[in-house]
């Protein structure tokens, strides 16, 4: 049987979150919901995205969960590619109030 007072332990001896942590998790959140609504809206199952880019289905989970702030620009282009989309990397000095089918990192 678990000792789960020592696993309470373990989790309140750990450090809160910083902020830099916390929004990079928001965002990945955010990309995740982004390629699942893009997805679902093409009527696609993971699988079927996965063979369109050539990966596997537990690949495109991984990046609707959430996956990690550490997506590769060449499998989110693979992604926009098989979903007839784009996937444009800016770095502009302002950024608009509110992109439609976009996320934003920074």
């Amino acid at each position: 049987m678990a000792n789960y007072s020592r696993w309470d332990d373990l989790k309140n001896r750990r450090p809160a979150p910083t902020d830099e942590v916390r929004m990079g998790i928001e965002q990945d959140l955010a990309l995740g919901q982004l390629i699942y609504d893009l997805r679902t809206a093409a009527g696609l199952t993971q699988r079927a995205l996965a063979e369109r880019i050539g990966t596997t289905q537990s690949v495109i989970s991984r990046l609707e969960e959430g996956g990690s702030a550490k997506n590769r620009l060449d499998t989110l282009a693979r992604v926009a590619t098989a979903l007839d989309r784009h996937l444009i990397v800016s770095f502009p000095e302002k950024v608009p109030a509110h992109m439609k089918d976009a996320v934003q990192v920074a």
